[in-house]
């Protein structure tokens, strides 16, 4: 019988192979990050309590109630902030379904809204988005990512504005209810070929300006009509990307398959070498 008592708890002492950091996803608390954003929050939207935060949330606790405008100015904030950070986009959402945290019990809000081609819900809002694109009509669907809010004289009412952060994705994949899945060759959304991926959920009539959320671990929507819907379960979801390393991480593989090719192939040699020394006793 082996005896393994005496390495139990062996700790191996070493260089790590890679390293830079790599992203991460989570869901925005209330720490320093969460208080700077619900400060400028409620300074910017007082008086609005569909969109100011008036819950209480504890020290280092989940900010919840997620809708559209509250996610959108998170998005803004924590950008601004940070230059790291920012609200998940529907694509990371799904190129990183299976590490969502908290995702069998809540929802949360992207950093998108869902645009469709004809005239719908919330259509002042979907031609505001139209005109600062530059487009009076779309033919196909679209996700609009990073846009502003700004307060109305209604204090019910909300518009969006234009940011550094506005990203603009078509989406013929949002034409129908479909599951999906991440090509990370071009980087988007694409329709799944089997029946893995994640489902989503569209409007069948193509119409009106809608949300961008993840629905538990169920689903992505792009049909919800009301902006301003939240309950507890709502989460802020964030993405990390320390030093850029969403974009160097595919890179710094690459170089590691390379070397990994290179020590191969010099072992791959110098065996050959020694096997012919062995058989004929020259090098």
């Amino acid at each position: 019988m082996v005896q393994t008592k005496s390495i139990q708890g062996y700790k191996l002492e070493g260089t790590p192979v890679v390293d830079i950091p790599v992203p991460i996803v989570g869901n925005l608390i209330n720490d320093e990050l969460g208080k700077v954003f619900l400060a400028k929050l409620n300074e910017k939207f007082r008086g609005n309590n569909q969109i100011a935060y008036i819950h209480e949330v504890n020290e280092n606790n989940p900010i919840q109630f997620s809708n559209i405008p509250r996610n959108l100015y998170a998005n803004q904030v924590i950008r601004e902030e940070t230059g790291n950070t920012h609200v998940q986009s529907p694509e990371e959402m799904v190129q990183y379904w299976d590490k969502l945290p908290e995702k069998s019990f809540t929802y949360a809000d992207s950093s998108a809204v869902s645009v469709f081609p004809r005239e719908g819900p919330n259509e002042t809002l979907r031609k505001r988005v139209l005109d600062i694109l530059g487009k009076d009509k779309t033919e196909i669907p679209l996700l609009v990512l990073g846009l502003g809010v700004d307060p109305l004289d209604n204090p019910d009412s909300f518009t969006f504005t234009e940011t550094p952060y506005l990203k603009v994705i078509e989406a013929p994949y949002l034409e129908k209810d479909q599951k999906v899945k991440y090509d990370p060759k071009t980087q988007t959304i694409v329709p799944s070929d089997d029946d893995t991926g994640v489902e989503i959920w569209t409007p069948s009539d193509q119409s009106g300006l809608r949300r961008a959320y993840r629905l538990r671990d169920v689903v992505l929507g792009f049909w919800g009509v009301n902006l301003f819907d939240s309950v507890s379960d709502g989460r802020v979801p964030f993405f990390q990307n320390p030093q850029g390393s969403a974009e160097n991480l595919d890179i710094r593989i690459e170089e590691l398959e390379a070397e990994r090719d290179k020590q191969r192939a010099e072992v791959d040699s110098r065996y050959k070498k020694a096997l012919n020394f062995l058989k004929t006793g020259k090098l």
